[in-house]
């Protein structure tokens, strides 16, 4: 079986846990990564055995050596990266969020389409054996309706250690970094049309610091989402149904569920294959070779719904990124 020949496009601490992971994919090989310098390229290819290095984006877009690319920059960079090695007839895994905004989002989707390649958001919480699990649970009935869903993603960091998180320029703050997460979690058991949603906000600089948002859906079901980069909680989710609930702990990266029905505790641990992006990897390796531009697990408009989500969030917290001309 032929391999998806992969390249990393910017080689950073996120790209660490995709070259780790893809070792352990039989569909795919890493054989390039391009970095804007040539001595941080050449450190991460030696770290990992990578034959190829390109200083430079645009060199690596136009070799024929590489057939889809892991986009891991930072955020603001995601849409004009993703652009241009879609318009080289190259298949994108863009890290989360897709793009700064929606309408970046929509401009990404209709590149992706007029040049016939795959695009999606590496939200690999997604893919995970223990989130599939949750939701065959959710699907089949067993806690009865969904009324209520908690996903809290919070953590302390400091200027000093993750500079670019507390800068609006670079669109920092905890929303776009980690709360992507609880709305990305909340959608896959409630929909992703909420009917209100509410959010506050402690803000610093022009970022947002540590973020609570409610959702409300028809049913009446209700989500609470937390983020913060300045205060560090448990990151739990919790699924409440009208028969019983559904504990997962560290629910970005689940490999371990408790389901309580009726007072019955019922542990169920699903590893991944290694680091939790192997799935992901797999997703898209298995939709190149079936032709397909869209994961059925995660298509365009789901990312693009969950991009217009945290701009009506960002609108209430007054948060607007110093770039953002374009909305």
């Amino acid at each position: 079986m032929k391999k998806i020949r992969w390249g990393i496009v910017g080689p950073g601490i996120i790209a660490n846990k995709f070259a780790s992971a893809i070792k352990n994919v039989e569909c795919a090989e890493l054989v390039a990564v391009a970095s804007r310098t040539e001595k941080n390229g050449k450190d991460f290819a030696d770290k990992y055995g990578i034959a190829n290095v390109f200083c430079g984006y645009e060199k690596m877009a136009e070799s024929d050596i590489v057939d889809a690319v892991y986009i891991a920059t930072p955020h603001p960079f995601h849409k004009s990266c993703a652009e241009l090695f879609l318009n080289a007839g190259k298949h994108v895994l863009c890290e989360k969020p897709l793009c700064v905004n929606a309408y970046q989002a929509k401009k990404l989707k209709e590149c992706a389409e007029k040049n016939g390649v795959f695009l999606m958001e590496a939200m690999w919480t997604r893919f995970l054996p223990a989130i599939k699990e949750a939701h065959e649970i959710v699907k089949r009935g067993d806690i009865g309706e969904v009324l209520g869903i908690d996903a809290d993603f919070c953590y302390s960091t400091t200027p000093e250690e993750e500079a670019k998180l507390f800068q609006r320029e670079m669109a920092g703050g905890s929303l776009l970094d980690v709360g992507v997460y609880g709305l990305h979690f909340t959608s896959i058991f409630l929909g992703n049309t909420p009917e209100v949603v509410v959010a506050l906000a402690n803000t610093d600089g022009g970022v947002d610091i540590h973020t609570s948002v409610t959702l409300k859906y028809k049913n009446g079901a209700i989500a609470n989402i937390t983020s913060s980069i300045g205060v560090e909680k448990p990151e739990n989710a919790y699924i409440y149904g009208s028969k019983g609930h559904i504990h997962i702990p560290n629910f970005y990266g689940a490999k371990e569920l408790f389901v309580n029905i009726g007072g019955e505790l019922n542990h169920i641990v699903k590893e991944s294959i290694g680091d939790g992006f192997e799935e992901e990897i797999i997703e898209v390796c298995e939709c190149i070779k079936n032709s397909k531009l869209q994961s059925d697990i995660l298509p365009l408009d789901e990312s693009i719904a969950i991009l217009e989500q945290m701009d009506y969030i960002r609108a209430q917290i007054g948060v607007k990124y110093s770039f953002e001309g374009e909305k």
